[in-house]
């Protein structure tokens, strides 16, 4: 498994995305490009042939999370209110399940279902929040902290989360700030002030240098990405060893039995079987006789299952003291290892005041 790179974000990518309101992707598929985020409105209401709604927010259909009759609702029937109230339980699942990172603030217009898609750091006019359902704030995501990698480094414990995903949304959050700052200086609604080109400059400064410290983060992270992956499958590993020579033995009789009973069972089905071939017998149909041979078949394969676990706890059994020793040391080679790496991001954290950023 490979840790994938950054993929940055551009002012070309930030081209007015009003008309995604009358685009229609079919269930559970995802819009791959990134959304822009130069302020625009999206219609998240999506009826069918029959009228029959569902939701797609910012790039995600929401549809699967919302099957049954239950939810039906009809765009032509039902008032207004049930469709806001509708898309509120969407936005609700959305907000749970996609994106944390972004906050749905509620306007007063209680039945409108258009969303805003601010800009980052964008001052939300009078007349946006009049003609909105939702403003949609783009928030800027965490940037992972010391004692966080610290357990991600040294902790004996699985620790799957991907902090390399972490980065990579700091990173996009911060070019999208710089690109719409950049806009904000190159095409302003009305001529600038001094004071206003300033603050855009010094944000997009700062942007920057937090690009630049997510970015470094991430390549010297980098160095470490297959061994986390490795470290985690380790521990996992011991875990489960230990787990299994603890209860070997009752494990051993339980797959034995139910072996037995397997295997005499694929004995007596194949013996009728065997009999009603050899008897010349027309009592029994075709789908009958198939339906005994499915049942061989896969109590056969139940059978070779069993002999597959019960050789597995048998060598755990025998061995697994020296399984777990041989495990534990590899674990911990891993474990010091990442911790000498851990070092390196201790001193850039440390020599950057990162804690702070």
């Amino acid at each position: 498994m490979r840790i994938s790179a950054i993929n940055t974000y551009s002012a070309i990518n930030r081209q007015n995305n009003s008309n995604n309101k009358n685009i229609q992707k079919s269930n559970n598929q995802n819009i791959s490009s990134k959304p822009s985020f130069s302020g625009y409105t999206e219609n998240p209401i999506i009826p069918n042939e029959y009228g029959y709604i569902s939701c797609y927010i910012l790039g995600q259909d929401l549809k699967p999370y919302f099957m049954g009759i239950e939810n039906r609702v009809d765009i032509n029937n039902d008032s207004e209110e049930k469709i806001a109230d509708y898309l509120a339980r969407n936005i609700k699942t959305y907000t749970e399940n996609f994106d944390k990172n972004r906050t749905f603030e509620k306007t007063p217009n209680k039945n409108n279902t258009k969303l805003y898609i601010a800009d980052p750091n964008e001052a939300i006019s009078d007349e946006i929040r009049a003609n909105h359902g939702y403003i949609v704030y783009d928030n800027e995501p965490a940037f992972p902290t010391l004692e966080q990698l610290k357990e991600k480094y040294t902790s004996s414990k699985p620790d799957p989360h991907d902090f390399f995903h972490d980065l990579r949304d700091y990173i996009t959050y911060q070019q999208r700030v710089i690109s719409a700052d950049e806009d904000s200086i190159e095409n302003p609604v009305d001529r600038n002030t001094p004071e206003q080109e300033n603050k855009y400059r010094e944000r997009i400064d700062k942007s920057q240098q937090k690009v630049d410290y997510a970015q470094n983060l991430f390549n010297i992270m980098y160095k470490t990405g297959e061994d986390f992956m490795y470290k985690d499958f380790l521990a996992n590993k011991l875990a489960t060893l230990k787990y299994k020579y603890n209860v070997a033995d009752r494990r051993l009789k339980d797959i034995e039995f139910h072996k037995y009973l397997t295997d005499e069972g694929i004995e007596h089905n194949q013996a009728f079987l065997d009999n009603y071939y050899e008897s010349g017998a027309d009592y029994l149909s075709y789908n009958q006789r198939m339906g005994m041979q499915c049942s061989i078949n896969s109590l056969k394969r139940s059978s070779e299952e069993l002999q597959k676990e019960y050789d597995e706890y048998t060598e755990i059994k025998n061995n697994g003291p020296k399984m777990i020793e041989e495990t534990q040391n590899e674990l911990n080679r891993v474990l010091d290892k990442m911790s000498k790496n851990f070092e390196e991001v201790k001193a850039y954290y440390e020599n950057n005041h990162l804690e702070n950023i």
